[in-house]
């Protein structure tokens, strides 16, 4: 054996020594507890038995109006928008609140968390609603879901909405995400644990929503959410939607979108870049970060409310 073999031999073994150690870090270090049938009570939503499991949903206002389906980001679970969707239907319009697969009070299959999974979950509830036609609400990770339902089922749909929209997050820690075994210690580390010490930095500027925040909290600790956002990180997280912005736009669909001028999540230019493709856009701009437009609800939906009667009244 020549020195540099013994070397080579040395640095592979050192090598699988640390990825050894970082996954029995990883298995050792899990977080999750609860149980989702458990958490689920008192929680006042309904349930609708899909395809790749049970999808948890408030149904708010006459089912006679016409529908909105706001479409939730890629943490904030749909009871974090109940005041926005409240106030929508005091509007006039039937507003479904749902959370998607992996999220709040729905189940959390072990499969992809893709682009494909998110819009035939939407799919299937619309039908079990018996939805023909719908407005589209999305906000974050839920804008592309949004634009790609609408691509994909253009004639189902009758406006959208779309509120600090994902386009392309070019994220160098979301590229270490990707990463077998290092991107699910990351994530567990540090990725999980930021995300419930923001919720409890929202907890302390508002007393207010402690109890929702107590709820945000625990939904993260349920089995498989960590699987759940993992996979939804390395399949869409930071994927570029331009393309499918550009597809959106070739169709008739009024759009509306609110974004906020510093928000340190979603860079303003990509927005910019989605507004050149749609000229015709109704537009809001806010401050206040990512999260900013909690602050503002009452505002949104009066700007959301006005929009639909110009537009869809035309």
């Amino acid at each position: 054996m020549t020195i540099f073999s013994g070397i080579f031999s040395n640095t592979i073994l050192i090598i699988l020594t640390f990825l050894i150690l970082l996954l029995l870090v990883y298995l050792f270090s899990s977080f999750e507890k609860g149980n989702l049938e458990e958490f689920r009570q008192g929680s006042e939503y309904e349930f609708a038995k899909l395809s790749q499991g049970t999808t948890a949903y408030k149904d708010i206002g006459d089912k006679n109006d016409p529908a909105i389906i706001v479409i939730h980001g890629a943490t904030l679970p749909s009871e974090g928008f109940i005041g926005f969707c409240s106030g929508l239907s005091a509007k006039g319009y039937r507003v479904i609140c749902y959370d998607q697969y992996g999220r709040g009070y729905s189940d959390r299959p072990i499969t992809n968390y893709d682009m494909q999974l998110y819009i035939e979950q939407l799919r299937e509830l619309l039908d079990f609603l018996s939805i023909k036609e719908a407005i589209l609400y999305g906000s974050s990770m839920g804008a592309p879901i949004a634009i790609n339902f609408s691509n994909k089922y253009k004639e189902r749909i009758l406006a959208i909405g779309l509120q600090v929209p994902l386009v392309h997050s070019n994220s160098k820690v979301l590229d270490l995400i990707k990463v077998p075994v290092v991107g699910n210690l990351f994530l567990r580390t540090f990725g999980i644990p930021f995300a419930k010490n923001r919720a409890e930095q929202w907890a302390y500027e508002n007393e207010g929503q402690n109890d929702f925040i107590n709820r945000y909290i625990a939904q993260l600790s349920l089995p498989g959410t960590e699987y759940s956002l993992l996979s939804s990180i390395r399949h869409i997280a930071n994927k570029d939607f331009l393309p499918d912005y550009k597809i959106f736009s070739e169709s008739n669909i009024p759009i509306h979108i609110a974004y906020a001028s510093d928000d340190d999540e979603i860079d303003p230019k990509t927005v910019k870049k989605v507004l050149s493709l749609l000229p015709d856009a109704d537009t809001f701009i806010f401050t206040g970060g990512h999260g900013g437009g909690g602050i503002i609800v009452n505002e949104l939906t009066d700007l959301f409310s006005d929009f639909l009667s110009k537009r869809l009244d035309q």
